[in-house]
């Protein structure tokens, strides 16, 4: 009977230590995919907060930053201690992948089997695809020449990049979209608060004149009892400094004397 040794565990993502790059984030793209779809997405596109100014964008952005988090946890669980600290002032998962690719990747397709664009530059795919030009004869062949399936793969690996890079961009054009709806939205609401200003300063206008004129009738009003106080006063003033043609003392007319008044009881 057959027996099969026990397997990576399915709960743990798998340990890069600094080789073997291409195999590690294979897998651990299948790891991230295997959990959440949306974390994938995070990693390969990123995200941009939008204005919190409602509570559904505010919702989205929480949203999107808890994915964030949970990418870059995995991540960093899947690094060893070398490597991580060279990627962990990162903010972004996007940031820290990309980060790994530059560091890691390009070093391996130095050391490892030939690029795509190492295969396409050789001088043995332009005869290949120069349909036109004269065979090439078996001694023209060197040790950087390739073979068809070396050439087939490369052209498989050219056409799942491009496919991979259309679908980037069609999610790009997406997204552009979706934020050029919400930037119309914004600038008709702006428009509409604008127009409501504009109501309400017209209002404010007629308001204003209303209080002007019922000032200047004010002050007419305060006016003629200033005059109408001038007159009291006055009327006031002559009263007291009136003399009496019975005792000749100021103050009292003869009517209310008081030394008449004595004579007469």
């Amino acid at each position: 009977m057959v027996r099969f040794e026990e397997g990576r565990s399915i709960s743990c993502p798998p340990l890069f230590e600094g080789e073997t790059y291409s195999q590690w984030s294979n897998v651990m793209k299948y790891f991230i995919l295997a959990q959440d779809f949306e974390l994938w997405d995070i990693i390969e596109e990123g995200y941009i907060e939008t204005p919190k100014k409602k509570k559904k964008q505010m919702s989205e952005n929480d949203t999107k930053a808890k994915l964030n988090s949970r990418a870059m946890h995995i991540l960093l669980c899947g690094l060893n201690e070398e490597v991580s600290k060279k990627v962990s002032t990162c903010k972004r998962a996007k940031e820290m992948w990309e980060k790994l690719e530059r560091l890691y990747g390009k070093e391996e397709k130095k050391d490892g089997a030939p690029s795509c664009a190492n295969l396409l530059s050789s001088s043995k795919v332009d005869g290949v695809l120069a349909l036109n030009e004269p065979e090439v004869s078996s001694n023209s062949c060197d040790s950087n020449s390739y073979s068809f399936d070396e050439l087939q793969d490369a052209f498989d690996e050219l056409y799942l990049e491009f496919e991979a890079m259309n679908s980037k961009f069609k999610k790009m054009i997406s997204k552009l979209e979706i934020e050029n709806d919400f930037l119309l939205k914004t600038k008709l609401d702006f428009e509409n608060q604008n127009e409501i200003l504009k109501n309400d300063l017209e209002i404010s206008k007629s308001s204003n004149d209303v209080l002007e004129k019922e000032n200047l009738d004010l002050q007419v009003k305060l006016g003629s009892l200033t005059k109408e106080k001038e007159i009291i006063s006055y009327n006031s003033s002559c009263h007291i400094m009136a003399k009496c043609s019975h005792c000749h003392y100021h103050g009292h007319s003869i009517h209310t004397c008081p030394i008449k008044e004595e004579k007469i009881i």
